[in-house]
């Protein structure tokens, strides 16, 4: 027996957008989902009369116990507030049992979990965002600087990194120059020479 209860996981069961762990549960939040629809149609939703009647027979007669008919309570509670025909203090509030105070507070810390998690993911794209960007920052830098160090090595123009070879090429071409010019001047002395 214990080989088949580890191969079937617990159960769960769903009505209404919410998870019971019981069969029972389950089956009360399905009874209370179907009173809540049979009263909805029998309740002019709009008349704060009707809903503030209504609102106060669920209460007596502790009709809701899961959170399905909790959050119906909710609802009704909320358009009686808002109700300029209803006064407030006339509202009475809603009575929580054990069982439905255990699970709202379940659900309570859910949602400030998931506040929690929606703050750190909200953290992690800005320093994800802040992360892309500042790579985009490096690339294009480092793009820069190897255009400027290939222009440096390129360039015809004297700098500090080719300053000595270029002078040394502007030496020798006139030095080049010079023996091209003392040739010349040369061949013309021994020209004038050989006319004497």
């Amino acid at each position: 027996m214990a080989k088949n209860e580890s191969k079937n996981p617990a159960k769960e069961y769903s009505v209404g957008g919410y998870t019971f762990k019981t069969k029972e549960g389950a089956q009360a939040a399905k009874d209370e989902l179907a009173a809540i629809k049979y009263m909805s149609s029998k309740t002019d939703s709009t008349n704060a009369k009707q809903v503030y009647i209504l609102y106060h027979d669920i209460i007596d007669k502790k009709l809701f116990n899961t959170l399905i008919g909790m959050n119906y309570l909710k609802e009704l509670q909320q358009f009686l507030y808002l109700s300029p025909d209803v006064p407030n203090e006339k509202i009475r509030p809603i009575p929580i049992n054990n069982e439905t105070k255990e699970m709202m507070e379940g659900r309570r810390e859910l949602t400030e979990h998931k506040s929690e998690i929606r703050k750190l993911t909200k953290e992690r794209n800005h320093y994800k965002d802040n992360f892309v960007i500042s790579v985009i920052v490096n690339v294009v830098l480092v793009v820069v600087i190897a255009a400027m160090i290939y222009i440096t090595l390129h360039s015809s123009n004297a700098n500090v990194i080719n300053y000595e070879v270029n002078l040394q090429d502007k030496y020798a071409s006139w030095q080049e120059e010079l023996q091209s010019q003392e040739e010349s001047l040369n061949a013309r002395e021994r020209a004038l020479n050989q006319q004497k």
